[in-house]
């Protein structure tokens, strides 16, 4: 596949700004895109914003460790999903959903910007996701 500025292909990122670490968890709940919480009851990781506090975007299964997932701290371009209908505007704060962890028009507002709008995005196995993701930064984390 080759760059494009109008596609993103999840789990990865278009920036070396970025801090990250590997969590214990199952790749197919904590998909690249989506915005994860440290649970506090014993499992690390969480969508559910009522579950802990944000750690930061998934950038999907670990590609060294099975059963791991790596997130995404603090980072420049970092992919996230977006849900159905919703067109990000550069430059607007990001918010989240409170239960699926994907950008949406109305949520959970977090200390990261949007540098795109609807990007042409693929999953990890080069599936095509209907409603796509955009580009966010937030270097100082969420």
């Amino acid at each position: 596949m080759s760059h494009s500025a109008t596609t993103v292909y999840m789990g990865s990122h278009k920036s070396n700004v970025m801090d990250s670490d590997s969590w214990p968890a199952v790749e197919a709940t904590f998909k690249a895109g989506l915005c994860v919480h440290l649970d506090d009851d014993g499992t690390p990781l969480s969508l559910a914003s009522a579950d802990g506090s944000k750690l930061g975007i998934s950038l999907g299964r670990s590609l060294s460790d099975m059963g791991r997932v790596t997130v995404a701290r603090r980072g420049l371009l970092i992919p996230i999903l977006l849900t159905n209908g919703f067109t990000p505007v550069v430059g607007a704060q990001v918010q989240i959903s409170t239960t699926t962890g994907m950008a949406v028009s109305s949520g959970t507002a977090v200390n990261a910007v949007y540098r795109s709008a609807v990007l042409t995005a693929y999953d990890e196995d080069g599936v095509a996701i209907a409603d796509g993701a955009a580009l966010i930064d937030f270097p100082g984390g969420l």
